[in-house]
């Protein structure tokens, strides 16, 4: 049996053991919003939900399921936002978690959203959906764009082609919404199917009389038998037992013998002409301009010069208006005017003692806690939100993979497995959870390494920059480009000592450059800080309590004593420094708000504000990212990349401190 057999049953027995532990309430009726990945399926899910979930101009933005209740005409479902698939047989992991809600809980209605200006590449999974015999409702989101390509779809051909109701929609938008829930309320005819040989019909009689004849399984599972794909026997087994799974595994391996053909060449042949007459009744196009428009952009920023001239200049934006407009200015006038006098007002109301030390004093919840999460982090984080969700909203995100490709190449990495790591530059946890969406172990564990070491999350990066831009640019230049020397350097290693293992062909669609949208920009600006605060302040005021029981007990004296041989002797920092690494423990960007603090109140040189930086940013990765590590990767190969990472921190930060003092 080939390598690549045993991978697909072993992908497909995670999968149904995987989907055991969703928490779908399958009491209800179930709405499946099922598509490729990055056509708008979010978008459609918070439309109808009235619910809000992250949504980004690039593939991969669901790893996992988004569900939600609603109610249409009086009649309650539930409503699931299925991680993107291509197709139902051998999909990715991802995919896998969108096939098993199909075929082991049943959904009532499908809602297929399609990306209307690429309707051809999403009617394979059409064709593949039919077959199950479930009510489907077909979603042609990003009508807009089509016009923009000089595309016309004629919807109501379409529609009676495939036998179901096609609804044109803009998401974003919210057009076209209404008709989704009143297709959903009113849906009646079957789908009609494509049309196959007369071999693979007599196939999929053969297979059917095997089975009882008033519980036969969807025609789809017949299917997925036909193209090899073992999640049909591993289906047939778990729903019929292992006797029947057995004889329909003899008829398969029978009814080739006797027929010497390809099944699964023949199905597909077929799709392939179903879906080829489709797009010559409904779509025409006229001349395409989209090369000298602002797709031009998505071209120059994959190019191997120009792109990366561009790189600097994103990079070079976020640093002057995080850096130089968020942390200089925006900070300081609301410490002016809002902050201090806050505290200055609290002194006069709180008794002295350990109760004003407890709220307002070096250590204080309130001070360090509450004031610097949302008087120093919160103006900086939401003018960095703003900028990332740009780069997302526009679609540079995806040109950046292709063109930052070329260098990942070079210590192991490739195809999809730059994707999580771009991602870990927004949130590292959610970076390293879709990892999952690697084949090979070692990508993973290389991607997984990555994340947790020099790259820093969007909060930790905001206040980074807002530190380095108190000193002069070569102070940003410098941290820029030891963590990059680091992080190429360790890929190189890695790929040089983890076992070797055959690359997987990986396939990125491009989506358009788009115009971002600005009541969605600020939309989703919003959502993300408010989750910031949410998850953040919590854990920035236990942080501050940490710190305060240290010093009200003495225990910040002991943990001084053992990190001052590092702290002090070998990175050349003061030994309050080491509160920094503690807060960091509970948030990345907390232990970067009190390096700030230090820089403020000129207690470091800026030598001293380079390697602190690098070794905050280094050093141990925060406890979810941490937990997300344990769950990819189990608890022994997490906690001692968490080891390595840790030590790899201080050795750095003091080769650093050693070149730059040299």
């Amino acid at each position: 049996m080939s390598a690549t057999t045993d991978q697909q049953k072993s992908n497909a027995n995670r999968s149904l053991n995987s989907t055991k532990a969703m928490r779908v309430d399958y009491h209800k009726n179930v709405i499946l919003l099922i598509g490729n990945p990055n056509v708008g399926k979010t978008s459609i899910f918070n439309q109808l939900a009235r619910k809000y979930a992250i949504t980004a101009n690039y593939p991969f933005t669901t790893v996992d399921l988004n569900i939600d209740a609603i109610k249409l005409s009086g009649k309650e479902f539930e409503l699931i936002d299925g991680a993107g698939i291509y197709r139902l047989d051998h999909p990715s992991e991802e995919g896998q978690l969108t096939r098993d809600v199909i075929f082991n809980y049943h959904p009532e209605i499908l809602l297929q959203v399609i990306e209307a200006a690429k309707l051809e590449s999403s009617l394979l999974l059409t064709a593949q959906l039919i077959e199950l015999d479930i009510p489907l409702v077909i979603i042609l989101n990003m009508i807009d764009e089509t016009a923009k390509q000089r595309i016309r779809i004629q919807t109501r051909v379409l529609s009676e082609l495939l036998g179901v109701p096609v609804i044109e929609t803009i998401a974003i938008e919210g057009k076209g919404i209404d008709a989704i829930k009143k297709a959903i309320t009113t849906l009646g005819s079957r789908p009609h199917r494509p049309s196959y040989p007369q071999l693979v019909q007599q196939f999929y009689q053969e297979i059917s009389s095997l089975f009882p004849a008033k519980h036969k399984p969807p025609r789809a599972i017949m299917m997925l038998l036909a193209l090899e794909d073992p999640f049909a026997l591993k289906w047939i087994e778990e729903n019929y037992g292992a006797e029947l799974a057995t004889k329909v595994k003899a008829q398969h391996a029978r009814f080739l013998d006797q027929h010497m053909v390809n099944l699964s060449i023949i199905i597909l042949n077929a799709q392939h002409l179903w879906i080829q007459n489709i797009i010559q009744r409904t779509v025409s196009h006229k001349k395409q301009l989209t090369q000298f428009g602002i797709q031009k952009f998505g071209e120059i920023s994959r190019h191997p010069l120009y792109g990366w001239l561009i790189v600097a200049l994103a990079i070079a934006l976020i640093y002057f208006i995080v850096g130089k407009f968020g942390a200089v200015f925006l900070v300081d006038i609301l410490d002016y005017y809002l902050f201090a006098p806050l505290v200055s007002w609290l002194e006069t109301v709180i008794p002295s003692g350990i109760i004003a030390r407890f709220f307002i004093g070096n250590y204080g919840i309130l001070t360090t806690g509450l004031f610097n999460a949302i008087g120093t982090v919160l103006p900086i984080i939401t003018l960095f939100f703003l900028l990332l969700n740009l780069l997302e909203d526009v679609g540079y995100l995806t040109n950046l993979v292709i063109l930052t490709n070329r260098l990942f190449k070079k210590f192991g990495l490739s195809g999809k497995s730059i994707l999580p790591i771009v991602l870990g530059f927004g949130c590292k946890t959610m970076a390293t959870l879709s990892t999952r969406i690697l084949d090979s172990k070692k990508e993973k564990y290389i991607a997984i390494f990555l994340i947790g070491l020099a790259i820093p999350c969007s909060s930790q990066m905001s206040v980074n920059i807002a530190v380095l831009a108190t000193q002069p640019i070569f102070a940003f230049i410098i941290v820029m480009l030891v963590l990059l020397f680091v992080e190429i350097f360790a890929g190189l290693v890695l790929n040089r000592i983890v076992p070797e293992q055959q690359p997987q062909d990986f396939l990125l669609e491009i989506p358009p450059i788009r115009l971002p949208d600005l009541r969605q920009l600020l939309r989703k600006t919003y959502y993300r800080t408010s989750w910031f605060v949410k998850e953040a302040v919590p854990l920035f005021m236990f942080g501050a309590l940490i710190l305060f029981v240290l010093h009200e007990t003495g225990g910040i004296n002991l943990l001084e004593w053992g990190l001052r041989p590092v702290v002090v002797n070998w990175l050349n920092l003061p030994i309050q420094f080491s509160e920094a690494l503690v807060m960091s423990l509970a948030r990345s960007e907390a232990g970067a708000v009190l390096i700030l603090n230090m820089v403020q109140r000129g207690e470091l040189t800026t030598i001293q504000i380079i390697v602190a930086v690098i070794v905050i940013t280094l050093f141990v990765p925060c406890i979810s990212n941490v937990m997300a590590m344990i769950k990819e990767l189990r608890w022994k190969p997490a906690l001692f990349m968490v080891m390595i990472i840790t030590i790899a921190a201080f050795v750095i930060g003091g080769m650093v401190n050693l070149v730059l003092r040299w």
